[in-house]
C-alpha cells in the first residue's frame, strides 16, 4: 500500500539508518558453492507441528488450493503473483544489490588503511603519517557501517539462496549470534604465515566464524590487540601472539581485515548470481504454481516470503533485545549484560535494529524502488478483509520505531543507563511479532515457520 506521507523507498531508510551512526568447517566459492551444514545453528522453539488449521488454502483464491488466477477475488485488483513481484523485483533484489555493491567498495576502502597501516613506524613522531593513518581507518570503518546497514535490510529477507544448506551462505556474509572472535584471531596468524598445516591458506575454504561482517567488526573496530581466546583455545598458532610488537600485530589484522573484505566481495556476488541470475531464486518465487515449478501453489511462495519475517521474532525480538536485558540466560547469567549486545566493538546495534525494523515495515506495506506499486502484506489483508489487523501492525510498527529513536547513544550504554528505553523497546516489538505470529497468520492462512512457534517471555 503507498503512504504518501511515509514513503520507505529503500534507498531512503538506509540513508535514515546510515545517519545515526554510532555505535574446522569449510566451504568453496564460485556459482555452485555448497557448504558442509551444522546440526546446531538453529534453534528449536519446541513447536514445530503448530498449524493454524488452514495451511494449505489459497486465500486469495476463495480458499481454493490451485495456482493464483493474477486477480484479486474481494477487492480491486490483488493478487499473490503481484505481492510476490513487487516483493521479489522491487525489494528483495534491489536490497541485495545494494549490499553487493557496498561490499564491492570495502576491499580498496580496506587496503587503503592497512597500506598506511603497514607503512607507519610508530616510533617517528610523525603527525601527519598519524592522522592520515588514522583518517584511513575512520573510512574503513565507516564502510563497514554502510554495508552492515545494508545488510541489516537483507536480514529479513533470508529466503531461498540465504536459507539453503542450514543457512551456509547467510552465515559466510555474517554469522552472528554465533560469532566467535577466538577463530577471527586464528586466522590472522593463520594468513600471515600463509599455511595451515604446510597447506596453502585459502579463506574460501574456512568456517563461516572466522570471514564475513563479523569478522570485519572485530578487525577494524577492536582496539584490544591481545587474542580472544582462552588459553587452552588459543593453540600453537598464537602462543607467542600477545608478546609481538604491537605494531606488529596491527599489521597482521589489517593484512587479514583486506583478506576478509575480498572474500565478502565475493560472497555478495555470489548471492547476486544464486538470487538473480537467469536460474535464480527470485525467477522461482515468481514462477510459483506454473507447470513444473517447485511451488504447487502461489500461496507456497508468498508462506516462503512470510517466514523471512520471523527473524523480527527470534533474532531481533530474542538475541538483540531480551538477551541482553536478561530475559534469557546470557554470559552474565541472567541480568543486565551489555557484554551480549550484536556489536560489541562497532556498536552499532541500535543502527542495526532500526534497519531490521525498516526492512520489516517495507515488505509488510511492499514499499521500493518501484512507486507506483506498493502491493504488500497490508493489500494482502485488505483483500481477506483483515483491515483491522493491518492497521494494528502498521501501528505496531510505527510504536517499534519510536521506541527504538528514543534510544541514545549506543545500546551497551543504554542497558546501564537507560533500561527502561531499552525494555520498551523489546516491548514494542513484541507487540508487532504478537500480531505477526497469530493474527497475520490466521487471516492470510499461512503456515508458521517450524523455529518461531513458541515465546515465554
Amino acid at each position: 500500500m503507498r503512504i504518501h506521507s511515509r514513503p520507505i523507498l529503500l534507498a531512503v531508510a538506509i540513508g535514515l539508518a546510515l545517519s545515526g551512526c554510532g555505535e574446522s568447517t569449510s566451504s568453496s566459492a564460485g556459482p555452485g558453492y555448497k557448504q558442509a551444514t551444522s546440526p546446531d545453528d538453529n534453534q528449536d522453539t519446541g513447536n514445530d507441528n503448530q498449524d493454524t488449521g488452514n495451511d494449505n488454502q489459497d486465500s486469495s483464491n476463495g480458499g481454493s488450493d490451485t495456482p493464483d488466477s493474477g486477480q484479486g477475488d474481494n477487492q480491486g485488483t490483488f493478487s499473490q503473483q503481484k505481492l510476490i513481484a513487487n516483493l521479489t523485483d522491487n525489494v528483495f533484489t534491489p536490497t541485495f544489490q545494494q549490499f553487493a555493491n557496498k561490499a564491492s567498495t570495502q576491499p580498496d576502502i580496506v587496503k587503503a588503511y592497512c597500506d598506511l597501516e603497514t607503512a607507519f613506524d610508530p616510533t617517528l613522531s610523525d603527525e601527519a603519517a598519524k592522522a592520515a593513518r588514522d583518517e584511513a581507518l575512520l573510512a574503513a570503518q565507516n564502510s563497514w557501517k554502510e554495508t552492515m546497514v545494508s545488510w541489516q535490510h537483507a536480514e529479513l529477507m533470508i529466503v531461498g539462496p540465504l536459507l539453503a544448506d542450514d543457512k551456509a551462505l547467510r552465515k559466510d556474509i555474517y554469522s552472528w549470534p554465533d560469532t566467535n572472535y577466538c577463530n577471527v584471531d586464528q586466522d590472522v596468524a593463520y594468513f600471515a604465515q600463509g599455511n595451515i598445516n604446510g597447506v596453502p591458506y585459502d579463506i574460501s575454504k574456512r568456517s563461516d566464524k572466522r570471514r564475513g561482517l563479523d569478522a570485519l567488526e572485530y578487525l577494524l573496530f577492536n582496539s584490544n590487540l591481545d587474542h580472544s581466546c582462552s588459553a587452552a583455545a588459543a593453540g600453537d598458532i598464537l602462543a607467542q601472539w600477545n608478546t609481538q610488537d604491537e605494531q606488529q600485530r596491527r599489521t597482521m589484522r589489517c593484512q587479514y581485515a583486506v583478506e576478509a573484505s575480498k572474500d565478502l566481495k565475493e560472497t555478495a556476488e555470489r548471492l547476486m548470481f544464486e538470487w538473480a541470475g537467469d536460474q535464480g531464486y527470485a525467477a522461482k518465487l515468481k514462477n510459483a504454481g506454473e507447470s513444473g515449478s517447485e511451488f504447487a501453489t502461489v500461496t507456497e511462495a508468498v508462506n516462503r516470503i512470510s517466514d523471512a519475517l520471523f527473524y523480527m521474532t527470534e533474532e531481533l525480538k530474542d538475541y538483540k533485545l531480551a538477551t541482553p536485558l536478561g530475559l534469557f540466560a546470557n554470559q552474565c547469567g541472567t541480568e543486565i549484560c551489555p557484554e551480549a549486545v550484536e556489536s560489541r566493538y562497532a556498536k552499532h546495534s541500535i543502527e542495526n535494529i532500526q534497519a531490521n525494523i525498516a526492512a520489516f515495515e517495507q515488505i509488510f506495506l511492499g514499499q521500493g524502488t518501484d512507486s507506483d506499486d506498493t502491493t504488500g502484506f497490508d493489500d494482502f489483508l485488505d483483500n481477506q478483509s483483515a483491515s483491522q489487523t493491518k492497521d494494528v501492525m502498521i501501528q505496531g510498527i510505527a510504536n517499534a520505531k519510536a521506541a527504538t529513536a528514543a534510544l541514545n547513544d549506543n545500546l551497551q550504554q543504554a542497558l546501564n543507563e537507560d533500561k527502561a528505553g531499552v525494555t520498551n523497546t523489546h516491548a514494542k516489538v513484541k507487540d508487532v511479532t504478537d500480531q505477526l505470529k497469530n493474527d497475520f497468520i490466521q487471516k492470510l492462512a499461512l503456515e508458521l515457520p517450524k523455529t518461531s512457534a513458541g515465546d515465554n517471555d
